[in-house]
């Protein structure tokens, strides 16, 4: 079972400008609804779509410019992101040659409170999932500069 996934992006940007849309808490969860970006460690907020319904990301911790780390309980929307119902979603941060480079890592699916096949779909479907909310935040991000 794999428990993690890795993706990078290099994206046209500035630091400032990447930095300010990756730390928005829940910011790859589609949202009907705008949310305040409270970004100190501990606090939690909803997002919700009508497509994907609602999710409880917890911000776990932010060092200026190079990481943060957000935790939800993607196979279980509307709960909260306890132990054995969510996973770590980590971004870092840094600059390259112009550009901004952001690596993604979330882990965690081993220890979700699911049957093994639940977890291997949860696993695949974040992996997907990623690469277009990667796509996005470039989008965001180069059209904002």
């Amino acid at each position: 079972m794999e428990d993690r996934i890795e993706q990078t992006i290099t994206i046209n940007a500035g630091l400032e400008q990447v930095w300010e849309l990756v730390t928005e808490p829940g910011w790859w969860v589609p949202s009907d609804v705008q949310v305040p970006g409270d970004r100190t460690p501990g606090h939690r907020v909803m997002r919700e779509s009508e497509k994907w319904g609602r999710f409880v990301v917890e911000v776990v911790r932010l060092e200026p410019r190079s990481y943060a780390a957000f935790r939800w309980a993607s196979a279980f929307p509307g709960e909260e992101p306890e132990a054995g119902r969510s996973t770590l979603v980590e971004f870092f941060v840094a600059e390259r040659a112009g550009a901004v480079e952001v690596r993604l890592v979330e882990s965690g699916f081993a220890g979700l409170d699911l049957p093994a096949e639940a977890r291997r779909s949860a696993w695949r479907g974040n992996i997907d999932g990623w690469q277009k909310c990667l796509a996005g935040l470039a989008s965001r991000a180069q059209s904002a500069t």
